[in-house]
């Protein structure tokens, strides 16, 4: 027995499986007898086991036996080289996911430019995977137990895929990926009435996650295994499979070059390029902004630039104290689009109709409810978000009724802690004024279901126009949720529908029949809460008559704070462009001094807060101290019109819709059809409309000012 090593515990590993062992390496055999250093092994297994060897002790990790250790626990290096591969699996993996970011690119792209978007991805998903493959290799070279640095390896793996296949389905939802609107969602109190995922999307994603994570453990184990074998053998890996070759040879060439090709097109304004592109997420090189403050006439100016600070309102309204003094009842249906509003599905606010005037050409101020909702309490663009969030800052409409002696009141079905009203819109308000908390009935929990928030705040605008003191006028903010995804409802009209909303089969049912009968499932589902929301909306009109003062009287303004889409141009839902879907709402107003009828200029969220002001004596030469928006009464023949969402502005010309980033860097400046596909002829359009863009730049400036740090 000379030259093999037999341990002094043989209980699990009998002497003739370790006899057996040997055999197969004679190479070894015949070596002088000696022990593993610790420089060839780890230190100690998972149980903490010390193993003593004839002649000596050594210590061996993860082995049930000391003899075992050799054999079942491979040394450091060859676990290296194993989490290395499974950071190529996962690369390879997150290829063939990411690939659906893809599946939605427009047609007749010339082959080459197929080519090089495949190229981008493979590029883009190495380059997001280092992240986790630097925590990889540190469980690999720190976690000393082989078991435990196992299951973490693979449950961060699993992990990372099940991310990046969340964000695919995201992006084929909205077309944008998991950014900065993403984590604002998923991280702000309130957010859950916003986002319903339901018990099926966290189960399916549970399964996923523990599926690979079994799975790569099983190929950890494996590829461990067998490179440690190799080692000691003294045979040398794949060419392929070495970490310095598949780096330096195959990785960075490929990534040097697709870098490369963008940043021309970007520096030289190959929009067809770029667009294609965009889908796939990752850093973008963007030489013009180093090169060209113009960059090929690309790209602007700063529409939110970092260095400043908040001054508005530059000239506050003054309301004369013998102006009228007429109740405000403003009511938002969330995600409200304009061809919702039709006698069959809406009724009570048809009914409302016949004795209003009814806006049949309205945008909202952004593609979001925080940017429509800022577009018509405060009369300033989607760029100003961040500032008036920062500042804590009121409307002026909001403080300027207060100083009137108005009686503010806010119900909401949806958290006005997300968006962040609470904190802005409302921020001059007792806190109890705003009603957006509504306790189960009989010890029930707290309802979820946004029709039946619906419901309780109709109950809750009746008990309170019954109860308050009627010779003091009010301004009353009502916004109703179930037409909000995933569209709550109690069953209606609109048929067939869902029971529930699938965000999964949402985003990955392919175009074809299949999509085109799920369309229909969902928008009739959307309508069937439209319906329902109507009805709540009834219930409010009909108290407003009860408990109304003649002599004041009242203006009523009904609309939804922007659109919702269906998958007409790719998208659903809301947030992800600037089409007539997302942005064109329904709008109707009453009440004295408005005429009834139709009409048919174009107005904007932006003229409500100044409009609703001047009916109250506000001086219209003061409107653009404090409002960027125009007379809702009064609107022009023709006019731009611009939106805002969470890193873009929109403006509406005719020559196309334009998509401007808040920060340029970030983003291209593209014209897009109203069907959101891209003008061939850009830089045309840009020179077409450069008076309509310098006045937006300037009115995403004009209420700012340099920052005092």
């Amino acid at each position: 027995m000379k030259g093999v090593w037999i341990p002094d515990n043989p209980v699990r590993r009998p002497l003739s499986r370790i006899l057996r062992s040997a055999s197969k390496a004679p190479s070894a055999a015949m070596q002088p007898a000696q022990h593993p250093s610790r420089s060839e092994n780890e230190s100690l297994d998972a149980c903490g086991t010390n193993a003593q060897a004839a002649g000596g002790a050594a210590a061996v990790p993860g082995a049930t036996s000391a003899g075992e250790a050799m054999e079942a626990v491979p040394r450091t290096r060859a676990r290296l080289h194993a989490t290395f591969q499974l950071w190529l699996v996962v690369i390879g993996i997150g290829t063939l996911v990411g690939s659906l970011w893809l599946t939605r690119e427009p047609a007749g792209l010339p082959l080459w430019l197929r080519v090089y978007t495949g190229v981008s991805l493979v590029s883009s998903i190495a380059l997001l995977a280092l992240v986790p493959g630097a925590l990889l290799m540190a469980i690999a070279r720190w976690v000393p137990r082989w078991g435990l640095a196992t299951l973490l390896q693979a449950h961060l793996a699993a992990w990372a895929l099940v991310l990046l296949y969340s964000d695919t389905v995201v992006f084929r939802l909205m077309r944008y990926h998991m950014n900065g609107a993403f984590v604002n969602l998923v991280t702000t109190e309130g957010s859950g009435d916003a986002l319903h995922l339901g018990a099926y999307i966290w189960l399916t994603a549970g399964v996923i996650v523990a599926g690979l994570t079994l799975a790569f453990s099983v190929f950890l184990r494996w590829r461990a295994r067998r490179e440690d074998e190799r080692s000691r053998a003294g045979l040398r890996g794949h060419l392929v499979l070495q970490p310095r070759f598949v780096m330096l040879a195959l990785l960075l060439p490929l990534v040097v070059f697709e870098k490369g090709v963008w940043a021309a097109a970007e520096w030289t304004g190959e929009a067809e390029v770029l667009h294609a592109t965009r889908s796939v997420p990752g850093l973008k090189l963007r030489p013009s902004q180093v090169l060209d403050d113009v960059g090929a006439g690309m790209l602007g100016t700063h529409l939110r630039p970092e260095e400043a600070r908040l001054a508005w309102p530059a000239e506050a309204p003054v309301l004369p104290a013998d102006g009228p003094r007429p109740d405000l009842f403003l009511c938002v249906l969330d995600s409200w689009r304009a061809d919702a509003f039709h006698p069959d599905v809406t009724p009570s606010v048809a009914g409302f109709a016949a004795g209003a005037r009814v806006f049949h050409d309205h945008l909202s101020s952004g593609n979001a409810t925080r940017f429509g909702l800022l577009g018509m309490l405060y009369g300033l663009h989607g760029a100003y978000w961040g500032r008036v969030l920062e500042g804590g800052v009121p409307p002026v409409l909001v403080t300027a009724l207060q100083s009137a002696g108005y009686e503010v009141r806010v119900f909401s079905a949806a958290s006005m802690s997300f968006p962040e009203f609470r904190l802005t819109a409302w921020s001059s308000l007792d806190p109890d004024a705003v009603v957006d908390r509504f306790d189960g009935v009989d010890g029930a929990p707290a309802p979820r279901r946004s029709d039946v928030k619906d419901t309780r705040v109709a109950d809750a605008v009746e008990a309170w126009l019954a109860a308050r003191d009627p010779s003091r006028p009010y301004f009353c903010f009502v916004l109703l949720d179930a037409p909000h995804q995933p569209y709550f409802n109690p069953g209606g009209p609109f048929q067939p529908a869902l029971e529930s909303l699938n965000y999964i089969e949402l985003g990955t049912t392919p175009a074809g029949p299949e999509q085109d009968a799920l369309r229909e499932e969902v928008h009739n589902t959307y309508l069937n809460a439209v319906h329902h929301s109507d009805r709540e909306v009834g219930r409010m009109l009909r108290a407003l008559e009860a408990h109304g003062d003649p002599d004041r009287g009242r203006v009523t303004l009904l609309t939804g704070d922007h659109g919702e889409e269906f998958g007409e141009h790719g998208y659903w839902g809301h947030t992800s462009n600037f089409t007539p879907e997302q942005v064109r709402v329904p709008f109707l107003m009453a009440g004295p001094g408005i005429e009834a009828g139709a009409e048919h200029g174009p107005t904007s969220h932006l003229d409500v807060s100044n409009t609703l002001l001047e009916l109250l004596g506000a001086d219209p030469a003061q409107r653009g101290g404090y409002s960027l928006g125009q007379d809702l009464l009064a609107p022009p023949a023709e006019r731009d019109r611009a939106m805002g969402s969470w890193a873009h502005m929109g403006l509406w010309t005719a020559s196309g819709i334009f998509s401007l980033p808040l920060e340029p860097e970030r983003d291209f400046l593209a014209v897009m059809t109203p069907d959101w596909r891209l003008h061939p002829d850009r830089e045309a359009r840009f020179e077409i409309e450069a008076e309509p863009l310098r006045a937006l730049s300037e009115e995403c400036l004009r209420f700012l000012a340099p920052s005092a740090r």
